[in-house]
């Protein structure tokens, strides 16, 4: 009777041990997709389109000086008046090659911002053939030490974080970016009606 009850506890154990690594599987999965930007997790227009996480908002940008793709240096400060948008991307990450030729097309649509991609630890000669196969025309700055990458605590790629006018960091978006969302923070922001 007692091998009998072990067994049936036994049995209970696994099932509950599969129900729950079935729905830590289905959160992975839903967070992935959200992070991805391919689903909202719903809510009002606004948190719809709030970034996916809210870091130092408010804060001053750190200032950097990094190496531009296409030559010579830039300096975050020398764009004080301008909303600017940070993307920190990678050649080896899909969802930053997808959101590229959006990014693209709102820079040459609306020259009211700044947009800057920063290539993490990556040469020139990695990140070269990726810029023109892609018709990317926006600055692309080299953080070969990933020391501006740091700076602002950027974990995962793509990241893109939006500074104002007085160099506030304003949002820091996780994960590949919609067409609404960007909408939505260069709206809010003012770079575009």
């Amino acid at each position: 009777m007692a091998e009998k009850q072990k067994s049936k506890q036994k049995s209970l154990l696994i099932v509950v041990a599969g129900l729950w690594i079935g729905i830590l599987l289905g959160v992975a999965v839903i967070v992935g997709l959200a992070l991805t930007g391919k689903i909202s997790l719903g809510g009002s227009a606004e948190q719809e389109f709030a970034p996916l996480a809210k870091l130092e908002n408010g804060s001053l940008a750190n200032d950097f000086e990094l190496e531009r793709l296409d030559g010579g240096n830039l300096r975050l400060s020398d764009l004080r008046g301008q909303v600017v948008m940070v993307n920190f991307w990678a050649t080896w990450c899909v969802p930053c090659i997808e959101e590229m030729p959006m990014f693209e097309s709102y820079s040459e649509r609306y020259p009211q911002f700044t947009l800057l991609g920063i290539a993490q630890q990556e040469s020139a000669e990695q990140v070269t053939p990726y810029v023109e196969r892609m018709g990317i025309t926006y600055p692309v700055l080299l953080d070969l030490n990933a020391k501006v990458t740091e700076s602002y605590k950027v974990f995962m790629l793509p990241t893109t974080i939006f500074i104002d006018g007085e160099g506030m960091i304003r949002y820091r978006h996780y994960g590949m970016m919609s067409q609404d969302q960007l909408l939505h923070y260069l709206r809010t922001l003012g770079a575009i009606e």
